[in-house]
């Protein structure tokens, strides 16, 4: 069983504090963000947001109720004009409705009910549990795969059969929510400094063997 704690301390101590990580002011716009992040690059992401604020969208009952086509516009830059739309109004219904209630349910039940939200899978559900909510949760995504698995641990194919098989060493370790959401964000670090790193490798390797990368 892979030994969490460590693994934080190894991590803090090559890249540094992380604090609480997720890029966004106020929870409705992390979770916005979460959804419109989905497939894209953060920096696409960031640009819808910006339109949704300027529009005076970023908050979630406005959202709802707006016009799809003109949320289509806004969040276009996110990429997906056919589905983002739709599912980030399906989240400000969610939350519009059932966010003030949110701190009368169980992590699972809160979880289960995000997952019902059209466009919420169980990666976006984690996410939102531990960043918008506070609530004790790891996020299984494909950083954490290549990092754990580095080290030894058991990585099965599904996000459920992994996020089952570290259940034990999540409990051992006993993290508080801002160690949780601070690990995340520590294995997302080392994973794009391995990424960076192998990219490097690749270009070191074909300037010794005198082809250009442009070739």
């Amino acid at each position: 069983m892979i030994d969490l704690r460590a693994l934080h301390r190894e991590l803090r101590d090559r890249h540094g504090p992380q604090g609480w990580w997720w890029p966004g002011e106020e929870p409705f716009e992390i979770a916005v963000g979460a959804v419109l992040v989905q497939r894209s690059r953060w920096e696409q992401a960031a640009s819808a947001l910006t339109a949704l604020r300027r529009a005076g969208l970023l908050d979630a009952a406005p959202l709802a109720a707006a016009d799809e086509e003109r949320v289509r516009e806004l969040v276009r830059p996110a990429g997906f004009p056919r589905t983002k739309p739709r599912r980030v109004q399906s989240l400000a219904r969610w939350w519009a409705e059932r966010a003030e209630a949110a701190g009368t349910l169980s992590d699972e039940q809160l979880r289960s009910e995000l997952l019902g939200v059209e466009g919420v899978g169980e990666e976006t559900a984690d996410a939102l549990s531990m960043y918008c909510f506070g609530r004790p949760t790891f996020l299984c995504d494909e950083y954490a795969r290549r990092v754990l698995g580095d080290r030894g641990a058991t990585v099965p194919g599904s996000y459920r059969a992994f996020r089952r098989a570290l259940a034990p060493a999540l409990s051992t370790a006993g993290f508080e929510v801002s160690e949780l959401a601070e690990l995340h964000g520590l294995i997302v670090e080392e994973g794009k400094a391995r990424g960076r790193k192998a990219a490097a490798q690749v270009v070191e390797r074909t300037a010794s063997s005198g082809l250009s990368t442009t070739d």
